[in-house]
Order: structure tokens, then C-alpha cells, then sequence
């Protein structure tokens, strides 16, 4: 969906009535400004707005930690995302306890099972994110000013919990109200949330398959009720008036001479037949050539570079194309990524699926970008991709990685997997601890400066190194 709904407008309009007055309260402390009686119809596309807003911004830091892009100014420093902190606890946690609140009371099951659906995935935004952070505590209990923090482990218990309380909610026959068009993303059909529940069901149970006793088989039937083409993908639309905020906020820039991101060399290399000898079809959909009509490359920026040359720059648009457009999506889920969460799954279960799944999740991403037919049969015909018919999971997190072009969704898979080469052929991060820096890649966000210095009692608690691996990831 690239035509963002109408009522887009009524968002910015209602933003005085349900987000606080400053940026710089309490993310997580009881917010007095906040509305405790807001219609409906209002705070739902308000906590879709905010949660699209919210993935975004994490994939600005995520895609330069899996080298899907670079920055120009040097290799990237330690992050504390304050930004989507603020996003998820006021802008979309809040507001979405208050629509279930309502929605319960009022009797209008459809509303409260996607409001449970949107708090889990942002609950998903702060275990990702950060590992342990407030939670029963922030929202749940009125008038607590310092929250205590609960688990990872406990976060996805409570994904989970809500996803599965939502399912029933979303099937029920009587609703008082039901949302329609202020639904952005699926315009009140209630089957599409179903689907995602499921969908979210199995992207949160792989996180957890470096713990104990990983049920493949329950993932899969996860999957077996979520989506079921690039119509369900779980996405908020832009136009020309809002516009994406990669266009706005990156790929216009580059041509005011403002540049700041651009394609990783890792990533570039990844589909121009540098570490794999096929070149992808996806390139010029997904990548420039820049400005300079001799340059014959697609612009890239190799990790941990010195800051650019004027010659690179010159060469350099920075648009990537498809994503930036202005009224492009932002992905939040995509029926592409569920099926590489089915390949990987079936990996040790039925082969056939495998390879099933893994093809429809390459075309489903082709086809999203407008990839003609021809070429994308061409590319999966090679042998470094169809392999004979065996799968493996080298190949299956490639495809995936490329499908997850910024989005943070890449990240949990590269943690998942311990930044393994084997698995990301050809990933390593720059030896710069000459320079002051390290060769090891980022693992988590360190928790914001403002909860350390109004929650720091319960946050030290938990405070832990930019680069220790997350209990999610420890096997």
C-alpha cells in the first residue's frame, strides 16, 4: 500500500490532544498532559503514525550495524536511540493502554485486540532494542515515577501472551464499534490483523532459537496462519504531502549537498557479484549509479572509510530508489520476511518446504520492487541460489537480508546468528582499535540519558556494555 489513507491528516491534528507537551519528560513515568478520554477513531492511527515513525528511526542506526548502509562521516559510535524510546512509551505504548482500556469497557472487541497487537510489537521495539526495559510497571501501574524493569525473557513472554489475547478478540462476532478508516494499514479488516498476529507469532518464537528446546514445528503453524501475500504486509503509506521519511529525510538531502547515508559497500557487494558471482536483478531498484555518467559502479560506501572524497560525493545521489520514494512504505512486516522465517523453520523438517518458502520469499520481495518476470526466474535459476534444490541457511539469510533493506528486522538475524561469516559471507566489522574504536559489532542500544538520570535506581540494575550480547541471543 503506497497511498497513505486520509485520515492521515486527522492524526497531526489530534496530536495536541493525546501526546505530552515536551519531548524531554519521563518517557516512562505517568504522563499528566496525557487524555484519558479520547475517541477511539483518534488514537489508533495515532499509535500506527507513532510505531511506523518508531521503526524507522531504529533502522537508521540498525542498517549501520549490518552494514546495509554507511555513514559519511565515519563509522558509527554508541547509540541510545532516545528518540524511539520517547515514540514507543508516550506516542504508542501509552495511548494504545488507554485505547484498550476504553475498548474493553465500551465493548468493542475488534479495537482492543489490535490495540494488543500494536503494543506487542512495540513491546517487541523495546526487547530488540535495548534487552530489559519498564514494562508492567510504566504502563500498567498508574502513577509510578520509577518504574522497575522487566526481563528480555519476560518481555517476549508478554508478546506472546499479547498476541495470543488478541486472536479471540479479532474473531469476535459482536463489536460496538470496529475500526474501518482509521485503520491505515488494513482498513478495518479484521482478517489481516488475524494474519498478523500469527505472523509477529513467528518472527518473536525465531528470536528465541538459540534457547532451549526451540519448537520449529510451532513456528511453522505460526506460519500457517499468517500471510499469504504482499497485500498483508504490515506497512503505513506516504504521499506527496507526507511524505516517506527516507525521501525526506535522507535522499533530499543528498541533493542539497547535504549527504549522510548511503549503501554499504557490505551490501552493495552482496548483489553486484562481488561475493556472489550473480548479479541481482533487485540492484537498480534498490541502488544509483550516481551522478557521474562514466562511473559504472552502483555507489557504496565501504565501513570505517575515512570521511568521503569530493569525488565520491559527486558520484553520489544517496535515494535508494524504490525505499525512498516519497510515497514509498514503511515496512514494518512483510509477507517476503515471513516466508525466510518458513524456510529457515522447515530447515531439518521437509526440504520441500524449504525451498518452497525460500523462492516465494525471493519473489514476493521481486515482485514488491516491480522485478520482471523474466529476471527474476533468470536469477533464481542459477546454481548459486537454487543449489541443486538443497537450501541452506547461508543462502536463506542472503535473500533475507536483502528483503530486510532498512529495517532492524535485520539486526535481530545477524545477533541471532553472532555476526557469523559463514552465515553472512564476507561480513566483518573494521579494525579501528587504532583509532579509539573496536572491531566488534553493536549488540544492543544503551538505555537513554534521561532514564538513567530519573530512573537510574532501577535502570544501573540493568545497565549493561554496548556490545554484550542480549539474553535472546545467548545460546
Amino acid at each position: 500500500m503506497k497511498k497513505i489513507n486520509t485520515l492521515y491528516s486527522i492524526i497531526l491534528a489530534s496530536l495536541l490532544l493525546v501526546l505530552p507537551s515536551c519531548n524531554d519528560f519521563l518517557d516512562v513515568n505517568d504522563n499528566p498532559t496525557r487524555a484519558k478520554e479520547v475517541n477511539l477513531k483518534v488514537l489508533l492511527p495515532t499509535i500506527i503514525e507513532s510505531t511506523s515513525s518508531a521503526h524507522y528511526s531504529a533502522a537508521l542506526s540498525a542498517a549501520r550495524v549490518t552494514h546495509q548502509v554507511d555513514h559519511f562521516s565515519g563509522y558509527y559510535d554508541e547509540f541510545d536511540l532516545n528518540s524511539v524510546w520517547i515514540k514507543i512509551y508516550l506516542k504508542s505504548l501509552d495511548n494504545a493502554a488507554i485505547l484498550i482500556k476504553q475498548a474493553n469497557e465500551g465493548g468493542s472487541p475488534h479495537y482492543e485486540g489490535v490495540g494488543k497487537i500494536l503494543q506487542a510489537i512495540n513491546i517487541g521495539m523495546l526487547a530488540d532494542l535495548w534487552e530489559d526495559a519498564p514494562f508492567s510497571e510504566a504502563i500498567q501501574a498508574e502513577n509510578k515515577i520509577t518504574p522497575a524493569y522487566d526481563t528480555q525473557e519476560d518481555l517476549y513472554s508478554t508478546i506472546l501472551t499479547k498476541l495470543n489475547e488478541a486472536l479471540p478478540l479479532l474473531k469476535a462476532e459482536e463489536s460496538f464499534l470496529s475500526p474501518a478508516s482509521d485503520d491505515l494499514v488494513y482498513g478495518g479488516n479484521m482478517d489481516k490483523w488475524t494474519k498478523l498476529a500469527h505472523s509477529l507469532k513467528a518472527r518473536y518464537m525465531l528470536h528465541l532459537s538459540n534457547k532451549p528446546a526451540v519448537d520449529w514445528a510451532a513456528i511453522l503453524t505460526e506460519v500457517d496462519g499468517g500471510f499469504t501475500s504482499n497485500s498483508d504486509n504490515f506497512q503505513l503509506g506516504y504521499n506527496a504531502v507526507n511524505k516517506n521519511p527516507i525521501h525526506s529525510g535522507i535522499a533530499l538531502s543528498s541533493f542539497t549537498g547535504n549527504l549522510s547515508l548511503t549503501h554499504a559497500k557490505y551490501f552493495i557487494d552482496m548483489m553486484n557479484g562481488a561475493i556472489y558471482t550473480v548479479v541481482d536483478p533487485r540492484l537498480p531498484f534498490m541502488a544509483d549509479k550516481g551522478e557521474n555518467a562514466d562511473y559504472i559502479g552502483y555507489v557504496s560506501y565501504p565501513s570505517g572509510a575515512p570521511e568521503h572524497t569530493t569525488e565520491f560525493a559527486v558520484k553520489d545521489s544517496n535515494s535508494f530508489i524504490w525505499y525512498a520514494e516519497e510515497d514509498a512504505p514503511i515496512l514494518m512486516m512483510t509477507y517476503s520476511e515471513l516466508k525466510f522465517i518458513e524456510a529457515e523453520a522447515a530447515m531439518g523438517i521437509d526440504a520441500g518446504r524449504v525451498e518452497t518458502a525460500y523462492r516465494e520469499g525471493i519473489k514476493a520481495h521481486m515482485d514488491m520492487l516491480g522485478v520482471a518476470d523474466a529476471d527474476r526466474m533468470m536469477y533464481m535459476d542459477d546454481p548459486l541460489v537454487s543449489l541443486g534444490g538443497v537450501i541452506d541457511l547461508e543462502h536463506i539469510m542472503k535473500e533475507k537480508y536483502i528483503s530486510l533493506f532498512m529495517h532492524f528486522e535485520a539486526w535481530n538475524d545477524m545477533r541471532r546468528h553472532h555476526y557469523n561469516p559463514s552465515i553472512f559471507k564476507g561480513f566483518s566489522e573494521p579494525d579501528l582499535t587504532g583509532q579509539g574504536g573496536r572491531n566488534v559489532p553493536a549488540e544492543r542500544a544503551l538505555h537513554p540519558s534521561s532514564e538513567k538520570n530519573r530512573n537510574g535506581t532501577n535502570e544501573e540494575l540493568f545497565r549493561k556494555d554496548f556490545t554484550t550480547r542480549m539474553w535472546k541471543d545467548q545460546n
